[in-house]
Parts: structure tokens; C-alpha cells; sequence
């Protein structure tokens, strides 16, 4: 049985050493270094990556709109009407609870000028573990689904959901619509899973060293395997002042479709 006492301490303290949840948002960082941006060091090794091409033709923005209040993020579609994305994504602060369906938009193929598919979100599912209001101690169970008004995944577009950690050191990819370029898809595919740890209530995670900032939570952590691509877990926590983050698996999900 895992010691929850060492769980909760082993937890709090990587997430106070690697950095900050990001705070979504549509407001461009203007003239801000990337070393100050929340998963971004000295080196930025983010590049630009064409949304219709694989991995990336699944992976899309996801905007949720209020009347007063607007968030973007990434998602991936893992079947034909159904993205996954971070909790933190969907939940309104702001009145403390969490968007409606139909107020979350996600946008495929997108790069400002155009997109190549929309659709509305009609149901969402989120991880009963997942607490908005003690984010950093289930952390670990940020993830939910958001079913669409339409099928979007069509031949290349899903992405299968990794059903076991890969290594330490295996070699993977993130990118999503980030906050200091939100028009464009931007990805580090030079990046490594760093090491793991879990949050207070046992649920592991994914360090990771790739760049990406605000706008990437809900991203795809991807990895090859056997010539195809799958998503190893979701983007949910940066680094403060370095390269590098941590992402949520995403196990529980799989049996939620």
C-alpha cells in the first residue's frame, strides 16, 4: 500500500521546485522574454510546427467564452467527437464553477487565418478525483473530456491514449497555442521525460523538460511508439524560469469514452 504521507510531502515539494500552474488566458505576453515566461528558460526551443501534418493534426484550441470572461488552451482528439484536455481549462474562477458545454469551441488545423474544422462541446466528463478548489493537491487527476457536436477525427486526426508510463528518458514532443503566440501551433520535439512524482493522493506524473508556456495546459505530451504516435499524458503544471513542466496521465480516462 503507498504511504500517503510521503506521497502528499514528496508532491508539494516538486511542485514548489518546478514551478506554477499556468494561468490560461487570450492576451498576448507583449515584449516578454521567455526566460520570464512560466516553462520557458534562457533557450527557447519552441518552434513553429504546420497543424496539418501528423502528430500534430490532432491536436487543436480549445476556447471557452463566458459573458465576461474568455480562456484558451490545447486539446487532442482521442476519438472521432471527443478532445482531452487539463480540468483547470473548463473551470470559470471567476464564478467558481465549471464552463458549460456548449460554451467550449474547438478549433482544428488552426492558425489564426483559418482552421480547418469547428465544433461545440456538448458534454464533458472530468476526473472525480480533479478538486478546482485544491488545484496543486490533485494535480494529478487535471484532465477531462469534452464530447463534440460533430465528428472531427477523421483518418489521422485521433490519437491513441498511452495505457502505461513510458521510461525515464524517453524521447517526446509537446506543443500547443501558447500564450505568447497564440495564432500559430508552436512545439518543442527535442524534449525528454525527466523523472515522475505523484500528487497528494497517489496520482502520477510526467517531469518533463520541454518549453511551453501559458496556453499549453491540456497539451499532448506525445511519444512513438511502433511507428505510431500516442499521447503519454497532458500538460498541466510549468517551470518556473526553466525549460520543462509536468503532465498528467491519463489511465482513468481511457475507460471514460
Amino acid at each position: 500500500m503507498r504511504d500517503f504521507s510521503v506521497a502528499i510531502a514528496a508532491g508539494a515539494m516538486v511542485l514548489l521546485a518546478w514551478g506554477l500552474r499556468a494561468e490560461e488566458g487570450t492576451t498576448e505576453s507583449h515584449g516578454a522574454p521567455a526566460s520570464l515566461l512560466p516553462g520557458i528558460g534562457a533557450h527557447d526551443s519552441r518552434i513553429r510546427t504546420d497543424p496539418d501534418v501528423v502528430p500534430w493534426r490532432a491536436v487543436g484550441r480549445l476556447q471557452a467564452a463566458s459573458i465576461n470572461f474568455r480562456a484558451s488552451c490545447t486539446a487532442t482528439l482521442v476519438g472521432p467527437s471527443a478532445v482531452v484536455t487539463a480540468a483547470h481549462c473548463i473551470f470559470n474562477r471567476r464564478v467558481q464553477r465549471y464552463f458549460p458545454p456548449a460554451a467550449l469551441h474547438f478549433l482544428i488545423g488552426y492558425t489564426g487565418s483559418r482552421y480547418t474544422g469547428h465544433a461545440i462541446g456538448t458534454a464533458i466528463k472530468i476526473s472525480d478525483a480533479y478538486d478546482p478548489d485544491r488545484p496543486e493537491e490533485t494535480v494529478g487527476s487535471d484532465w477531462a473530456l469534452v464530447f463534440l457536436d460533430k465528428n472531427l477525427g477523421s483518418e489521422g486526426r485521433v490519437l491513441p491514449i498511452l495505457s502505461e508510463p513510458p521510461e525515464n528518458g524517453a524521447k517526446v514532443a509537446l506543443g500547443g497555442y501558447q500564450k505568447d503566440h497564440s495564432l500559430v501551433l508552436m512545439a518543442d520535439t527535442r524534449c525528454h521525460i525527466v523523472g515522475r512524482f505523484v500528487d497528494a493522493g497517489g496520482r502520477l506524473l510526467l517531469r518533463h523538460n520541454c518549453a511551453a508556456t501559458n496556453g499549453t495546459s491540456g497539451a499532448p505530451l506525445l511519444i512513438e511508439r511502433g511507428g505510431r504516435w500516442h499521447v503519454a499524458a497532458i500538460e498541466v503544471v510549468g517551470r518556473t524560469g526553466a525549460s520543462g513542466g509536468a503532465a498528467a496521465m491519463l489511465d482513468e480516462a481511457i475507460n471514460r469514452f
